[in-house]
């Protein structure tokens, strides 16, 4: 997989990057679904760049070309102020409106509860990473896609999509949850923090069913899933992809996937 994701990479930059992946399968599968989805956006008519992790854009004719994967214990948002050595995320601009997102790997986003939750890979509006990106912190509330990737050999167990399914409840802000989080209405599905968004694009949905299909939820493992998932999936709108290796046909229908539905869904 180090070759897709350095091909995609390198189409992306229009030269080459020096990649710096975190060690460990999984991580490199996270990796190639995340530059996977980039190459397909820009190969849709997307504006698609490569970013450190103070906010800057990496150039095809930088001396400091480095693409970071964060290695380590998971984390949120570094500051800007602590230098561009932290996990470097993938910009990306609808050219026909200019909104604007960020692709982000193994960023940890902060539930209703207070407890941190990893998710492996995630789309969100970039005026939420460039306000993060002032102090650092984690996001409130939960990211327009949300996938879960699992590099590992055994099919998927119900408890496995039981566990997904209760992250995004946590991560789920809805519009009657007013009465008790921390923003000012109008109430919003993401926070950068303590800071207010105000995108009405973003706004809180009614129930945890609708916010469900008003976002992009996926599975995407090596191997397959157990039989006793698949109602799970159908309820709560979590596409389960399996069989997901490089250059197979699993992996083209999942990133086909993502990037129909950002194309389709995303102003």
């Amino acid at each position: 997989m180090i070759q897709e994701i350095q091909k995609a990479l390198s189409a992306i930059l229009g030269g080459v990057p020096l990649l710096r992946n975190a060690n460990g399968a999984g991580r490199v599968f996270e990796l190639f679904i995340m530059t996977g989805i980039a190459e397909r956006l820009r190969g849709k008519g997307f504006e698609v760049w490569l970013q450190r992790s103070d906010g800057t854009h990496i150039r095809p004719n930088d001396a400091d070309r480095r693409f970071i994967q964060r290695g380590g214990a998971p984390s949120g948002i570094q500051a800007a102020s602590k230098g561009a050595n932290n996990a470097s995320t993938i910009g990306f601009r609808k050219i026909s409106s200019g909104s604007t997102w960020e692709i982000w790997n193994g960023i940890q986003f902060e539930g209703r509860s207070g407890a941190i939750h990893e998710l492996d890979i995630s789309i969100v509006p970039q005026i939420v990473g460039n306000r993060l990106r002032q102090n650092g912190g984690y996001p409130f509330g939960r990211p327009r896609v949300a996938i879960e990737c699992k590099d590992v050999g055994k099919p998927g167990s119900i408890d496995d999509t039981r566990a997904f399914v209760a992250r995004l409840y946590d991560l789920t802000v809805l519009n009657w949850h007013q009465n008790y989080i921390r923003f000012p209405p109008p109430t919003q599905g993401i926070y950068p923090g303590t800071d207010t968004l105000n995108d009405s694009f973003y706004i809180a949905q009614r129930s945890f069913w609708i916010e469900n299909r008003h976002a992009f939820n996926a599975i995407a493992r090596r191997t397959g899933f157990t039989r006793g998932s698949a109602g799970l999936f159908r309820y709560y709108a979590i596409e389960p992809h399996g069989a997901v290796t490089a250059g197979s046909s699993q992996a083209d229908a999942l990133l086909d996937a993502v990037v129909n539905w950002v194309d389709s869904r995303f102003p």
